[in-house]
């Protein structure tokens, strides 16, 4: 097969979208139970951010190197809003409350390892691949659901990470049952790779051995998981035993720039007695027919033609000695609403709002609970405008402010 004719990567093609909280940032949780966004995802990203520097030296006008630097690694995922955050006790469920809540010491709940897996076409032994995108140290900088009610589709709820370490791997599948064949570059490399097909229903853990070659008992029909227990120095190479590479993992000698290895890749994290997600199997929430009242009790004005709420979290990454990954940090949360309304004198109860600083909670009631705003002021009024033609309706935008402690409030009602 010509290689422009092969299968390229495309939303359309099947996909696993899964999030779990990390006991400690960084830190991947043993027998995991892995949850969903939702039934629906709209948009997945997510990018290891390399940074490169170019080297200069004199007596040439040309680049003598480029060197690496701390990455600075992204994630996004877009999906339709299905779950309330929390439950009826306050406690998260959804993947949001990680980027809206925040504890005692005023830090975000948890961090979180989240994994996504595509299924591809091809491979190097023609059974097809899964591509992986693994996650790690992810918090969530933004939440933002988009509520129109123009829009027939549920609301879409976007979040945006910011992850300490973002990695690609790719799995070729075996074309029949085998037994896998393990070796790295580096002859420091002894530690235990767990290797599990699909829900680990065929699993081992096995010893490498450095640069000597080390063979599984079981045999294979597909591979889900290949998992080292520590860092590699040297680049990890899974084999059918005969020739066809299945997986490749970079050591920290492939990421140095000397003779200093720099954070190794790990793998596809193990499921073990863990379990993947179920669907959720419940409504999506719409924005057509929920309540939004400023003050409670009384319509947020005459007509609410978009209201969509944003938490943004003030994440700051600083870079270290002893790795190319980024600290992550929070500091302050920051919690608006942008609406665009219309009404007989909509601009000037904004404006007036605004100049008088007008407090009041603001109340977003979904099917599953309601997202209070609490002492919000218009911190942005509307514009008053007038046209000659074309003009039927005069609508603003205007933008709201959340205070207190909390700003934001979450109420499960079902």
């Amino acid at each position: 097969m010509s290689e422009h004719t092969q299968t390229a990567e495309s939303g359309t093609l099947p996909g696993r979208y899964e999030w779990v909280v990390e006991p400690a940032p960084m830190e991947v949780p043993t027998d995991p139970e892995w949850n969903r966004f939702s039934d629906t995802i709209r948009s997945f990203s997510a990018s290891p951010g390399a940074s490169y520097a170019r080297q200069d030296g004199i007596g040439t006008p040309d680049a003598k190197d480029h060197n690496r630097g701390t990455e600075d690694p992204s994630a996004s995922i877009g999906y339709d809003w299905q779950r309330f955050p929390v439950d009826g006790s306050g406690n998260p469920v959804g993947a949001e409350a990680y980027g809206i809540l925040r504890d005692e010491y005023n830090q975000l709940l948890a961090s979180l390892l989240a994994v996504e897996r595509t299924e591809v076409p091809g491979g190097n032994d023609g059974a097809g691949m899964r591509v992986y995108s693994v996650v790690r140290g992810a918090k969530v900088n933004t939440v933002n659901p988009t509520n129109d009610p123009s829009n027939e589709n549920p609301i879409l709820m976007e979040l945006e990470f910011q992850p300490t370490k973002v990695r690609s791997y790719a799995i070729h599948q075996p074309s029949a049952g085998t037994t896998l064949e393990l070796t790295s570059t580096a002859d420091t490399d002894t530690m235990d790779v767990t290797i599990e097909s699909e829900g680990a229903s065929t699993t081992e853990t096995i010893s490498l051995d450095g640069t000597t070659a080390v063979t599984t008992t079981e045999s294979f029909d597909d591979i889900d998981v290949v998992w080292l227990a520590d860092q590699p120095e040297g680049d990890v190479t899974v084999t059918d035993g005969s020739g066809t590479t299945l997986l490749e993992i970079a050591g920290g000698l492939t990421y140095s720039d000397d003779d200093q290895p720099v954070d190794g890749d790990q793998g596809i994290p193990a499921l073990g007695a863990g379990s993947h997600a179920d669907p959720i199997g419940t409504n999506y929430e719409h924005f057509v027919g929920d309540r939004v009242e400023r003050p409670v009790g009384s319509p947020v004005r005459p007509r609410v033609q978009t209201a969509s709420w944003t938490v943004e979290n003030d994440l700051s990454t600083n870079s270290v000695h002893v790795s190319r990954l980024p600290t992550i940090d929070e500091s302050d949360r920051t919690v608006t609403i942008e609406a665009d309304v219309a009404g007989p004198k909509v601009s000037h109860d904004s404006m007036m709002e605004s100049l008088q600083k007008e407090q009041q909670d603001y109340e977003h009631e979904v099917g599953g609970g309601i997202v209070r705003f609490k002492n919000t002021v218009v911190q942005e009024s509307g514009e008053r405008q007038r046209e000659a033609s074309g003009q039927a309706v005069s609508s603003i935008s205007e933008t709201f402010a959340a205070s207190g402690d909390p700003a934001i409030e979450l109420e499960a009602t079902n």
